[in-house]
């Protein structure tokens, strides 16, 4: 027997991997090409089973969907059935699935000779409508697990996916889309990404984990950014990028690139982000001269706690304060000018508990001249508000109001973890305070100013370690920071989060800043003032003067 007969003998004409490079001319990777022979397996035999496989992200999971559907659409043209296939959103993400579906048949040249089966003109037979594309007599279908859609009534034969399951109610898939595969027993797919232990792909891999345990075949197929790297350079270079912007423990890179799964209510500033913030400048008691400084500030409302909750004195721990964050700003030299590259080095604090709004203005606004701030980012939400508007008619354009919605929430506890894991946010240094002093002593006023580096920092750091990250199913959304009615350990008191959101603010920064006065951009103004210069003596020699 040849070498050629012998490779012809040993071709499986059924393997769908196989079939869909002829169809659509599309090389699957080997970890692609895994998941889809064991799913095409388990839906021709038609025994039912559920499967879980997470990619990460940009690493051919759509592709391996559309090559699974459209090998099973065309092994099951003629005997006929459905494949519903369940979307988080109502609009795009539909249309991108049944798109790419519809390029992988497009891609059939009718007549070529090597076609291992052959179906007459695919295209006629292709049939594509906004949500649904149908092949001879079985159809995909993709419907929407949006909490308005209705679903309820299409039947799944062939196969049942869930597309981005991380981000499915468990309790609408398991109303609305679960009886689906009930009349043919279909097997259901989950693909996604990691998120945290709770999400409906979770929960779906550990009983995919179990059936695997009892049929001895693979039902769960994972994936890391490692092994796509090892098959595609492009994409080992783009995450190592990632890395280095984000940090290899920040959660959009565990999650999104190593599918490592969140548990609830994780640290988010561990013993090493706590190190990486430590710096070696000293604290300022007034502005250097030609250096950035921006001021963040997170707006507290006044004491409206019941006289129950009051201490003795009039002064409650419970209050939240405002807290203002002086930092300067630079651009390491040899960086971009982007806002990613600049470094925030804290240099003063203040906080005001409970400080008649009147004079919280007035000291505010001083503070805002002395130091003669370039940028003033404030939180507009709220009592916040009434501040904001007062400080955007005196300093104008210089102030840039934050509305904390839960959108801006959540990127401002992924940016500013990247901040930290990447040595952007640096503290000052200080000498370290073993036990914090209370601020409510009785006898002083209903209110109280605070301006001590050292301490105030020693605050900041304590906020740090309580803070916690409360994964909601949705990595749009999360709920984080000091959990309510949390104590310090150290000295009994109420901790809050404020020193922390101000902090935070910073991650709002979108590059606008002034040049000048930007450490980087010496060589920007010597070169200026050359320009400035041979402008002068070309004004010489033209006009004399």
């Amino acid at each position: 027997m040849s070498i050629i007969s012998e490779f012809v003998s040993n071709i499986n004409i059924h393997d769908p991997v196989l079939r869909g490079m002829l169809r659509s001319k599309c090389f699957l990777r080997s970890y692609q090409a895994e998941a889809l022979r064991n799913i095409y397996d388990a839906a021709m035999i038609g025994k039912g089973g559920r499967f879980a496989v997470m990619f990460p992200r940009q690493s051919g999971k759509n592709e391996t969907q559309a090559q699974l559907e459209a090998s099973l659409m065309a092994a099951m043209q003629h005997r006929g059935g459905n494949i519903i296939k369940i979307i988080p959103t109502e609009k795009n993400q539909g249309k991108v699935s049944t798109e790419r579906l519809a390029s992988v048949f497009t891609g059939i040249k009718a007549g070529d000779s090597y076609h291992l089966y052959r179906t007459g003109n695919h295209k006629k037979r292709l049939k594509i409508k906004k949500d649904e594309i149908i092949y001879g007599n079985t159809g995909v279908r993709c419907l929407s697990a949006s909490p308005n859609a209705a679903i309820v009534g299409a039947t799944a034969d062939i196969l049942l996916e869930v597309d981005e399951a991380q981000m499915v109610p468990s309790a609408k898939f398991d109303r609305e889309a679960a009886p689906m595969a009930a009349a043919g027993n279909a097997v259901q797919v989950f693909w996604g990404t990691a998120w945290d232990d709770q999400t409906l792909l979770a929960r779906e891999m550990r009983l995919a984990r179990k059936e695997a345990d009892q049929d001895g075949r693979r039902h769960v197929f994972t994936t890391t950014a490692v092994e796509v790297g090892r098959e595609v350079p492009e994409y080992e270079r783009f995450v190592r990028s990632q890395i280095e912007l984000l940090g290899r423990e920040h959660p959009a890179v565990r999650t999104q690139f190593f599918c490592e799964e969140i548990t609830e209510l994780t640290a988010m500033f561990t013993a090493d982000r706590l190190n990486k913030m430590k710096g070696d400048h000293a604290p300022l008691y007034a502005p250097e001269k030609d250096k950035c400084y921006v001021f963040l500030i997170d707006v507290a409302g006044s004491d409206e706690v019941q006289p129950k909750d009051k201490r003795a004195h009039g002064f409650s721990d419970r209050r939240d304060a405002t807290v203002v964050t002086i930092c300067e700003v630079s651009l390491p030299e040899g960086k971009k000018y982007d806002a990613k590259n600049f470094v925030w080095k804290v240099v003063a604090r203040r906080l005001y508990r409970n400080v008649p709004g009147d004079m919280l203005e007035k000291v505010i606004c001083q503070d805002i001249d002395m130091w003669k701030a370039r940028r003033i980012y404030i939180d507009h939400s709220g009592l916040g508000a009434m501040l904001s508007d007062i400080l955007i008619g005196k300093y104008k354009t210089k102030v840039c109001p934050i509305d904390i919605t839960a959108a801006n929430k959540t990127k401002m506890a992924w940016d500013f973890l990247a901040m930290v894991d990447t040595g952007r946010w640096i503290e000052h240094k200080s000498d370290e305070i073993n036990v914090l002093k209370s601020g409510f002593e009785p006898g002083r006023e209903r209110y109280e100013i605070l301006r001590e580096p050292e301490l105030l920092q020693q605050m900041f750091y304590r906020e740090l370690r309580a803070c916690r990250i409360e994964p909601t199913g949705n990595p749009a959304n999360v709920r984080w920071g000091v959990k309510e009615g949390t104590r310090d350990q150290a000295t009994g008191r109420i901790l809050h989060d404020d020193l922390v959101m101000s902090a935070a603010l910073a991650v709002f920064e979108n590059g606008g800043l002034s040049l000048h006065g930007l450490q980087a951009t010496e060589q920007w103004c010597r070169d200026y003032q050359e320009t400035q210069k041979m402008l002068r003596e070309r004004s010489r020699r033209l006009f004399g003067f």
